[in-house]
């Protein structure tokens, strides 16, 4: 009866003949130049250790195939990718530099080959209990003399590897170096982009979780807000404060520069403005005012905060405003559109700045609306070659609509032109407050 082992043998590849001696300078250099082509053509590292194992196996017989690839941090070699009878098997473990016949090639930066492993002493059987291992052929995987893995074959045979199988796999093991090296980066890189994504995702949701989830309800006032960021984090935030009183509180902000620098500066000033709002109904100046101390304790280079904020009293139907920097609101009356002038310094760059109220009262009909500068960027881009209304046009044409479809109306139209083929410059937040 044929033992379990006999049987898995049977099962293993046939043995090639032996190569001729000008296999190297003929038929091999075609093997060679189109096993670096076919080892190079898949960046997915599962793909490219199947192809080395079946590029091997072409040139070499062998009962074990590993590759063992070099971890640079732990300073070990590490089982990748085994297959024992042509099958694949998972296998751990590492060996250090000079550890084994597998270390001694690592370090050594040669190949070690071995016709009876039984009477080398640097020989260590290694979870192969079932398999009686009698020759090694290991061999260094280098780039640039920079150390990439060992690719090991072991057979259960005395003497099964020539010295032309040695050569053949020298020759190869450079395009074996350079196919691994190539594939870990790609994972590597893979790695860390679905991690960034990942990141991104976390940030993202919670700058949404800081933005208002719907339009409040006042009295005498119809609001709406559109907020469309340029990129996965925004530097352009919008709120709702509400007091005691009765009295809500609107603030937009912009933060200068994008990403994620930007998007943590505006959370922090989210904090900072809800934080403040609690304490009492601050007129506008004076909120802009104390943000401006809290920003500069903490000033970064090149990253400052425009701003504009409004207090509404639903009982005088008065709106009082403030600027710090931030684009000067729109207020159609009557058909006609004049632009409210609250200037004031940028926040977080100066000791001792000014800011002053503006009061203004919206009668049933009057409409205010509050944009980043990103909204108008975005219009004057789209209207490059093209007859565009710019945004007093855009503001004064959709005023007699509620005020959320103004808000919309507006994001829509800043949009970039479908043939344009790229995203918007910057962010676009409008708020829109409408008397009724």
């Amino acid at each position: 009866m044929d033992s379990p082992l006999s049987r898995e043998t049977d099962d293993r590849p046939a043995r090639l003949t032996q190569l001729p001696d000008n296999f190297i300078t003929g038929r091999g250099l075609a093997f060679l130049a189109d096993a670096a082509s076919d080892l190079n053509a898949s960046l997915d590292l599962d793909q490219v250790f199947a192809k080395i194992a079946q590029r091997v196996l072409e040139l070499v017989d062998s009962h074990l195939f590993c590759v063992m690839l070099w971890n640079e941090e732990k300073q070990v070699l590490e089982h990748s990718y085994s297959l024992r009878f042509g099958r694949h098997m998972e296998q751990e473990g590492t060996f250090s530099l000079g550890q084994g016949l597998t270390g001694t090639a690592a370090r050594e930066r040669r190949p070690i080959r071995v016709g009876d492993v039984t009477t080398d002493p640097r020989y260590i059987r290694f979870r192969h209990a079932e398999v009686d291992i009698r020759s090694e052929l290991a061999i260094p995987l280098l780039l640039h003399d920079r150390l990439i893995g060992v690719l090991d074959l072991e057979s259960l045979e005395p003497d099964r590897f020539t010295a032309e199988d040695e050569r053949m796999l020298c020759a190869l093991a450079s395009h074996i170096a350079t196919a691994l090296e190539n594939a870990r980066l790609y994972s590597r890189m893979d790695e860390l982009e679905k991690r960034h994504t990942r990141d991104m995702a976390i940030a993202r949701d919670i700058q949404q979780s800081l933005m208002p989830d719907e339009v409040p309800t006042v009295h005498g006032l119809e609001v709406g807000s559109a907020f469309a960021p340029a990129r996965e984090l925004a530097g352009d935030f919008y709120d709702y404060l509400f007091y005691p009183d009765g009295c809500v509180g609107f603030a937009l902000g912009d933060v200068a520069g994008k990403a994620t620098g930007a998007a943590l500066y505006g959370a922090m000033a989210v904090g900072l403005l809800r934080g403040h709002a609690m304490e009492k109904p601050y007129a506008p100046s004076e909120l802009l005012w104390h943000l401006n101390e809290h920003l500069n304790l903490i000033r970064t280079d090149y990253r400052f905060l425009a701003m504009l904020l409004a207090l509404y009293d639903p009982r005088s139907r008065a709106l009082i405003l403030s600027g710090a920097a931030f684009p000067w609101p729109r207020l159609v009356r009557h058909g006609r559109l004049e632009v409210v002038e609250v200037s004031g310094l940028p926040l977080g760059l100066f000791d001792e700045p000014v800011y002053t109220d503006v009061t203004l009262t919206l009668e049933p009909g009057d409409v205010l609306v509050m944009c980043s500068d990103g909204l108008d960027d975005c219009l004057i881009e789209r209207s490059v070659g093209v007859r565009e209304r710019n945004l007093d046009q855009w503001v004064r044409q959709l005023s007699m609509r509620p005020a959320q479809t103004i808000a919309d109306e507006l994001i829509r139209v800043s949009e970039p032109l479908t043939e344009s083929g790229h995203r918007p410059a910057d962010d676009r937040t409008v708020v829109v407050l409408k008397g009724v």
